[in-house]
């Protein structure tokens, strides 16, 4: 008894309705639920839900299954759930060859349908549509739709459909023997994605099975022996995890496929054994799906197998066989079992059988060309003569309308024009008048601002030093020592007065300051105070990439933050070394004046004093942080905010207007 009869028999000895025995555990458990189901409603999920196990299905329960939940759908007038049922009755018809009615139930249901507002129904429906126009072998409709559906899922972020479709795009480049570019396809499918989550779905679209079988194609062409032990090893490595997955999930037919792969892959006459099984347990899984191309897909890796168990005799007879039946639709590549069937008479030693079959594979492959090139011609064209006529209609109606209302048209433009042209005249010029009543405000607040600072900083500073030297004057009494050290007190007074007075005068005159200028100014300032702390060491590191431009009183501002974060360190830190780091990139200016003494409390990092200098740079729009070292001592940490490359134009055009001498 051939192949073919015995599948025939089996399939009709399969009993229908309650009587059909699930292949899984998913189907025995959906089934019960389905039996012990009580409403319509919930009998219809449950047959559904046996349908989505279609991969595991014998083809004929499948239907039965689909066909419940549809007539239950209907009679409930359940639109979401008639079209579910429809992808499933779908799926029967495409393992039955009927394309052309699946494609129809796929088209009347995507009428329907959009990718907003029926996300799950329209991403199956246009999953089938893909898979039927591919299992049709019509390639140019398959590869367009799919490009199609592909943008729109990766419009809506549908990672499934966006797998799915990847898939069937490299399918239809394998079956053109388009090996680079099916294989490139596989891969991005597998790598839309590591989430976890998302394994069971790439079990489900066979996308580990894709690729360890064109790791295995790769290796049968590479010539390379390390070539080919790196795809040999791929090849191993996704079909045995395709083979684990789909025995976690129970997807039956992947499984069949990845094991017949992998029975290929491995096949010798060593390993002969091994090889069996894998092909045995292929052949009952495809025995129990119960449809065409189920059994079509065992007879290569049979053959295979025949002929390492040293029977090409068996192969020859299961080759043609499966040619016969494979003629009778066009979704089977025949041209794999050719190849099959070359090899067997290669392998029975009948060179003129292998001669015959290598001339009947030119033939179908230059025939299988010139079909595809028709098809796609006509395709093509008729598409084109579809929208052309769409296109003489379209215009026809838009002559009939530009001749009707084009003079109501033209008037109602001109219309809007004048009105448009008002309003953008008056925007315009109260737009003007706002920018240059905000200019004169912002002068003035400017002039203002920095009047006062300039007031306090004579006060806080000058003022102290003054009040100090008249207070010392009262005292002199030149008759004795203590006068002496008096008036010397008094002129280091006086010097210090001279030296703030002398800093703000250095900002006051320039219109703009390069923060090279700040650092030389502070280096003086260091080498002043230097000698009064001698057993301090005080380090300065400049790293200047981009030297700043920066505003008189950003510098006098800096600067006297600077100053009195060194004062600071030098009379309250208790330390033996200070370190002065100054740096600049293109966008911002970094201080860091750091000391490795006993550290500052926190009730005078919080205190008034620390506060004000945080104040004066948040005015510049700085920051100013005192932080306690994890090794002991005090950072004074100093940054200025982004510096874009209008800031310092704009700061000079202000200092400008304020004419500070």
């Amino acid at each position: 008894m051939t192949k073919s009869l015995f599948l025939t028999v089996s399939a009709l000895l399969i009993v229908h309705l309650t009587s059909v025995i699930a292949q899984t555990n998913k189907i025995e458990i959906f089934k019960a639920t389905f039996y012990n189901a009580i409403t319509p409603l919930q009998k219809a999920d449950a047959a559904l839900a046996i349908s989505s196990q279609s991969h595991s299905l014998n083809n004929d329960t499948l239907y039965y299954y689909a066909s419940v939940a549809k007539k239950i759908a209907v009679d409930l007038k359940d639109k979401e759930r008639e079209i579910m049922a429809d992808v499933f009755i779908e799926d029967y018809l495409v393992r039955k060859n009927l394309f052309d009615s699946a494609l129809k139930i796929c088209n009347a249901d995507l009428k329907n349908l959009d990718y907003k507002h029926n996300k799950d129904a329209y991403s199956k429906i246009m999953m089938q549509k893909c898979f039927c126009l591919a299992k049709a072998n019509r390639n140019t409709s398959a590869l367009d739709f799919c490009y199609k559906f592909l943008a729109e899922s990766e419009e809506y972020n549908d990672s499934a459909s966006q797998i799915y479709t990847k898939c069937i795009i490299g399918i239809v480049y394998r079956d053109l023997q388009q090996t680079d570019l099916a294989m490139n396809w596989f891969l991005k499918a597998n790598a839309i994605t590591s989430n976890a989550s998302y394994e069971s779905i790439k079990n489900e679209f066979g996308v580990y099975f894709l690729l360890g079988m064109m790791y295995n194609w790769k290796f049968d062409g590479d010539n390379l022996q390390n070539e080919k032990l790196r795809d040999s090893v791929k090849a191993i490595y996704f079909l045995d995890r395709s083979i684990d997955d789909s025995r976690r999930y129970e997807n039956l037919s992947i499984l069949a496929k990845a094991l017949n792969v992998k029975a290929a892959t491995i096949g010798n006459r060593a390993n002969v054994e091994e090889e069996g099984r894998y092909v045995k347990e292929a052949d009952r899984i495809y025995s129990q799906l119960n449809d065409t191309s189920s059994m079509l897909n065992t007879i290569s890796p049979m053959c295979f197998y025949y002929m390492d168990e040293g029977h090409p005799e068996k192969g020859i007879a299961a080759c043609k066989e499966g040619i016969r039946i494979a003629s009778l639709s066009n979704s089977y590549p025949v041209l794999d079992l050719y190849e099959a069937l070359g090899q067997c008479y290669y392998a029975a030693g009948d060179y003129p059988k292998y001669a015959e079959t290598l001339n009947s594979i030119i033939r179908i492959k230059d025939s299988l060309y010139k079909v595809n090139s028709t098809h796609d011609l006509a395709e093509l064209n008729a598409t084109y003569e579809d929208q052309k006529k769409e296109n003489i209609i379209i215009r026809q109606k838009l002559d009939i309308t530009s001749k009707k209302y084009s003079i109501l048209l033209i008037s109602i433009i001109t219309g809007i024009l004048l009105i448009g042209f008002f309003l953008l005249y008056r925007y315009y010029t109260r737009k003007q008048k706002k920018m240059k009543q905000e200019e004169i405000a912002a002068v003035s607040r400017a002039q203002e601002g920095e009047r006062k600072r300039i007031s306090a900083d004579l006060h806080d500073n000058i003022g102290a030093y003054a009040a100090a030297a008249a207070s010392t004057i009262g005292s002199i009494n030149a008759k004795d020592n203590q006068s002496t050290l008096r008036l010397n007190l008094l002129k280091n007074n006086i010097q210090d007065m001279i030296a703030h007075l002398n800093d703000s005068i250095w900002a006051l005159n320039k219109m703009e300051v390069l923060l090279t200028g700040v650092s030389d100014r502070f280096k003086i300032f260091v080498q002043k105070l230097e000698p009064s702390y001698p057993h301090i060491s005080i380090l300065i590191d400049e790293k200047i990439d981009n030297d700043h431009t920066l505003s008189s009183f950003q510098a006098l501002h800096l600067f006297r933050i600077m100053q009195e974060a060194l004062n600071n360190a030098l009379r309250h830190s208790q330390c033996s070394c200070i370190k002065i780091n100054i740096q600049s990139n293109p966008s911002q200016i970094s201080i860091n004046i750091e000391d490795n003494g006993t550290g500052m409390p926190s009730t005078k990092i919080n205190g008034n004093g620390v506060a004000n200098l945080k104040m004066r740079a948040l005015e510049l729009g700085w920051s100013a942080e005192w932080i306690n070292n994890e090794i002991g001592g005090t950072s004074v940490l100093i940054h200025s905010g982004l510096i874009s490359s209008t800031t310092n134009s704009a700061l000079a055009s202000q200092i400008n207007k304020q004419n500070f001498v």
